[in-house]
């Protein structure tokens, strides 16, 4: 069941204005070995502003007890020139999903000083990618620290086994080896008097919520404020299986929305009538369904009219709609497979049925794969200075597909994530929380992160601190322009910033 979780969430720039080519300080490597460190210096306006800044990309060792190194981490910083104020200003540090999951997606996506152009629906864009100057670069009120868990971008194990990656593809090691890099970072760039915050997208999120209450307790490191962007808190509500209610549930207001998006009748009252019929009459009529539902039952009539699919393909999952099914039939009549990602993204549909089936790959997520990759690969070189053979994993597969799911739930019912999340709220209740999510998301359903907030059992004064927005857009919002702008706005008032980055579009 963790293996075909991870797969669902895989989901899951530097230097704008920079005055000529980067000037590098970099420890030279020979065979194209990455360098240890690769510093450049770059410019961006903001606000009517010159913003200097140094970008930082180098490789941090994570040790065992008896000080071996077991792995280095490759991270990219950006630090403003002269305006940390004493240590004052935030840092934020900043991780993607997966399991397996590189930082590029929210590094060049929707935080970076510079980013991957994309169309205004989202759409993965198509050969030759561009980067342009990012308006709503997160650089205007917080520095920042993107990181590649270890097995993803050009972090590595170090150990002698035959996959020395592999040590670190499970729950705690990961979360573990995360915290070692937040400890180092700080210390070899002097701010452990700046404000930390974490940012985490899909199983980032999770990755965040936890290390919420492991960093200070592990590397006395408490923890300002967190931005998580269509998290995963909580795994076993994202997988639809027969006794799960609740995650067919969630995703139920995300097929309405679909279906209002395409512009097709429907009858269900619109999104706030799909949310309240999915927490209450249809967790009571799944409940209630005995056998294969007969022709005609109105229970299923009324969730295929909410879902915009046919009753029989209804009556067939017995009130329960599998993402991949939705996706396949919402656009049936029109020959065309939507992302599940991003649910108002569209393919031409394969030749079902014969033997070749439907090879293409989901019409968001492998696409803007390769479209991150190529935009890292350029900027490396271009924007940070860095030269060398290796090859950057975006989203390897084999993380997801070996990861060890063992001790997501082992110390609480409600899972790691969202247990952390609460013990680190009642512990410094002045903790900031934004979770945003993308209205089109199948994958992270918005209903989902809202419900699990619900359940959450802290004081009602620090319950409302929490910030819950629902955003246009999928699993990667940012990749929306509008959407990218407004998480911008949001995040810089969270951060309490009185001069928020410049987000006009």
């Amino acid at each position: 069941m963790r293996k075909s979780i991870a797969v669902v969430l895989c989901s899951l720039l530097a230097v704008a204005a920079a005055a000529g080519a980067p000037r590098a300080q970099a420890d030279d490597k020979p065979n194209g070995e990455l360098p240890a460190r690769v510093a450049t210096h770059h410019t961006i306006g903001l606000n009517g502003r010159q913003l200097d800044y140094e970008a930082v990309a180098e490789t941090l060792p994570v040790t065992d007890a008896k000080g071996n190194t077991t792995a280095s981490i490759f991270t990219v910083s950006y630090v403003t020139d002269g305006e940390n104020g004493g240590g004052r200003r935030p840092i934020s540090f900043v991780f993607n999903g997966g399991p397996g999951a590189a930082s590029v997606f929210l590094h060049l996506g929707a935080l970076g000083p510079q980013i991957l152009e994309t169309p205004e629906n989202g759409a993965a864009p198509t050969a030759p990618v561009r980067l342009v100057d990012n308006p709503s670069t997160w650089l205007g009120f917080t520095d920042l620290v993107f990181v590649d868990p270890v097995g993803t971008g050009f972090s590595r194990g170090k150990g002698k086994e035959d996959n020395p990656d592999k040590p670190f593809w499970d729950v705690h090691s990961d979360i573990g080896s995360l915290g070692s890099v937040v400890r180092l970072w700080l210390t070899r760039h002097q701010r452990w008097t700046s404000p930390v915050w974490l940012i985490g997208e899909s199983y980032g999120g999770f990755r965040a919520a936890a290390m919420a209450q492991t960093l200070p307790h592990d590397v006395n490191v408490i923890v300002k404020g967190l931005v998580l962007v269509s998290p995963a808190l909580d795994l076993s509500a994202l997988h639809q299986t027969e006794r799960d209610l609740l995650a067919s549930a969630f995703v139920l207001p995300s097929y309405a929305a679909t279906v209002a998006a395409y512009g097709m009748p429907s009858g269900s009252g619109g999104i706030a009538e799909a949310e309240r019929f999915a927490l209450s009459d249809y967790l009571v009529g799944l409940a209630e369904l005995k056998g294969q539902p007969s022709p005609g039952d109105p229970f299923i009539a009324r969730v295929a009219q909410i879902a915009g699919v046919p009753s029989d393909i209804v009556r067939r999952y017995r009130g329960r709609i599998p993402r991949h099914i939705f996706a396949r039939e919402i656009r049936r009549n029109q020959s065309e497979v939507v992302s599940v990602y991003e649910s108002t993204i569209n393919r031409p549909a394969g030749p079902e049925g014969s033997e070749r089936g439907d090879r293409a790959g989901d019409p968001v997520l492998q696409p803007a794969v390769a479209a991150y990759g190529m935009a890292f690969n350029a900027y490396l070189v271009e924007a940070l200075g860095v030269h060398t053979d290796q090859p950057y994993r975006v989203l390897p597969r084999d993380v997801s597909q070996q990861w060890n799911w063992q001790g997501e739930r082992e110390h609480s019912s409600d899972g790691l994530a969202m247990s952390s999340l609460e013990a680190a709220l009642l512990e410094h209740p002045s903790m900031k929380v934004l979770i945003a999510s993308g209205r089109y998301d199948l994958v992270t359903p918005y209903l989902s992160a809202r419900w699990l907030v619900d359940q959450l059992e802290i004081p009602e004064a620090t319950r409302s601190a929490i910030q819950l927005r629902v955003y246009d857009g999928g699993h990667m919002l940012y990749m929306r322009p509008a959407s990218r702008a407004q998480l911008a706005r949001d995040a810089a008032e969270l951060y309490g910033s009185a001069e928020p980055a410049a987000v006009s579009q």
